[in-house]
């Protein structure tokens, strides 16, 4: 009889235990973030994709939870298509009760940010729209220590670097009057993460660089050239250049010093006294020079190799050209009035 009664509390304090934990998981929240992300909600879209890309968002702790809550409550068929509002700090019952009740947010417009723009750049677009203040989206976009936490990306950017080169350029839905900076650069980073494919993430690790070295060099290659396949052979120079302890002479990275583009930089331009100024340092700057594609991403990261140890683009045709010597590039300079 002892051991029954020990038994009956062992299995009690188990199932209390059990009990506790569970609502724990279904009450609690993914995180204290208050940062809103738009979610949205396909029609005849089920709960089996919908709880995982919750969690791939990070706005639940983990799938099962979310099914257990709405298939235990019959509210799977409540769901409703749209596009919602959902932050990380929402518990599961309070994402349910926000996706089956119909109330998508409205949607005043969109915005566009073009592969290859930094975030001076990005900031006076974001003012334009009178979607942020620029330099309320620039201090934001210093505050690597805020979203390292959420992004494991940003582990390895040293102290005194911004988040530019991580703010994925792409088309955002945004709402006029209340979406905020942080909100802009949440979705940005977000939308990195989701780019940054597993298997792109084991081949940079295989590659022998980090994934910094590879978004300095893409937003050095989505400056330079436009072409998908010319920027790989690009690539395939740049590397060779640093490889020979070369410089890489890049006009991107004059351009982004200077903060001005034009079709042939002085012997004094190139002079300019500047960490990112790679006429007179070797090997990458200390940063990326703007925010590239997954183009150029995917260029740094699978360089083409060729005889080739020049380029010059046409700045009419924007065709690359591309020499093997430094005559034959002096050449093509002058053939296309460089």
């Amino acid at each position: 009889m002892r051991r029954f009664f020990y038994l009956i509390i062992i299995v009690v304090v188990f199932l209390s235990l059990s009990y506790v934990y569970v609502e724990k998981k279904l009450y609690g929240r993914a995180s204290n973030s208050e940062v809103e992300q738009s979610f949205t909600i396909k029609e005849g879209e089920g709960v089996n994709p919908i709880a995982a890309r919750l969690e791939k968002n990070g706005l639940v702790s983990h799938r099962i939870w979310f099914e257990i809550y709405i298939w235990g409550r019959n509210r799977e068929d409540k769901i409703i298509e749209g596009t919602y509002d959902l932050r990380p700090n929402m518990s599961i019952p309070e994402i349910v009760d926000t996706i089956t009740s119909g109330k998508t947010r409205k949607e005043d417009q969109t915005i566009t940010i073009i592969e290859g723009w930094d975030n001076n750049q990005i900031g006076e677009y974001l003012a334009s729209k009178g979607i942020s203040g620029k330099q309320d989206f620039l201090d934001e976009t210093m505050l690597v220590e805020k979203y390292r936490p959420y992004f494991s990306f940003l582990q390895e950017l040293k102290k005194g670097r911004t988040l530019e080169g991580y703010l994925f350029p792409d088309t955002y839905n945004v709402i006029q009057g209340k979406t905020t900076p942080d909100q802009v650069v949440y979705r940005m980073l977000l939308n990195f993460d989701k780019k940054l494919t597993d298997s792109l993430r084991e081949d940079i690790k295989k590659s022998g660089h980090s994934l910094d070295e590879i978004i300095v060099m893409a937003s050095i290659i989505e400056r330079e050239v436009p072409i998908e396949e010319d920027r790989k052979i690009v690539s395939g120079i740049f590397w060779k250049r640093i490889k020979e302890k070369q410089p890489l002479d890049s006009c991107a990275t004059i351009s982004y010093v200077l903060g001005v583009n034009k079709k042939q930089y002085s012997f004094e331009d190139t002079r300019v006294d500047s960490p990112y100024n790679t006429y007179i340092n070797r090997g990458l700057p200390p940063g990326p020079i703007g925010n590239p594609g997954i183009s150029a991403i995917t260029a740094a990261l699978y360089p083409k190799d060729s005889d080739y140890y020049y380029f010059l683009s046409d700045p009419q045709t924007g065709e690359t050209v591309f020499s093997r010597t430094l005559d034959e590039h002096n050449r093509a300079k002058v053939g296309h009035g460089l």
